[in-house]
């Protein structure tokens, strides 16, 4: 299970990037300084995002390359295709 900061960081995340997914669709045209100041914005995403999921790898033990997934509602954590959440109660 994720940790309350863990869910709340995810969530963080996530709202970054749909509102820069929606930012790439409306085709917006930007001007030097803006684009600076834009791509200074992705590449803190870029940061904060690979941190948290190299913190979330290490945590769990896992490489950092498979893709995780924190549902940040309740807290269950997806790795690629697997449910760890249901892993550790079968285990029991």
């Amino acid at each position: 299970m994720a940790t309350e900061e863990e869910m709340e960081k995810a969530a963080e995340l996530e709202i970054r990037h749909m509102a820069f997914m929606r930012l790439q669709e409306m085709n917006v045209q930007f001007d030097s300084a803006s684009y600076k100041e834009l791509l200074k914005e992705f590449q803190d995403f870029e940061t904060d995002s690979s941190k948290f999921g190299r913190d979330v790898s290490s945590r769990l033990s896992v490489l950092y390359e498979w893709p995780i997934r924190i549902n940040h509602a309740n807290g269950p954590i997806y790795i690629g295709e697997h449910d760890l959440y249901e892993e550790e109660e079968n285990e029991d």
